[in-house]
């Protein structure tokens, strides 16, 4: 969960030009959620404004992750997945089935993640300076 988190802080959200840019925090809250085991997942949802899917972890601390849902229209969808990778692919491809279009937070992210990781439409997807830079540097393109 570092790692993705580290690479959401690497590919910030873009400003598009207005003068309030989004926050890192907001975006992470966008990407990834923490419920403290043994609290209700109802109350929790009930509260949460989310447009778009994300990944919902439950446990005691934030570094011991018990159990992953992936939320979609406020919905918690169980995750059989027993570490953070394997509940983010899950998460991805639940996003990239139902919503195609990124929340604006995490459109760098995601567009790295679609081209990079899962090398879906590279050369034709829509990407940030940063994106390109990025991959360009990890798999050492000219």
């Amino acid at each position: 969960m570092s790692a993705l988190l580290l690479l959401l802080h690497l590919l910030p959200p873009p400003s598009r030009g207005h003068k309030k840019t989004v926050k890192i925090s907001a975006a992470e809250d966008h990407l990834v959620r923490f419920v403290k085991h043994g609290a209700s997942l109802t109350t929790f949802l009930d509260k949460v404004d989310a447009r778009q899917p994300f990944l919902l972890c439950t446990g005691q601390q934030k570094k011991k992750v018990e159990r992953f849902f992936i939320v979609v229209d406020n919905k918690p969808i169980p995750c059989n997945a027993l570490t953070s990778v394997a509940a983010f692919d899950g998460l991805f491809k639940a996003h990239y089935v139902f919503i195609h279009s990124h929340d604006e937070a995490l459109f760098g992210f995601y567009a790295f993640i679609q081209t990079t990781v899962y090398n879906i439409d590279v050369g034709s997807a829509k990407e940030t300076p940063r994106v390109k830079e990025l991959r360009a540097r990890l798999l050492r393109e000219p």
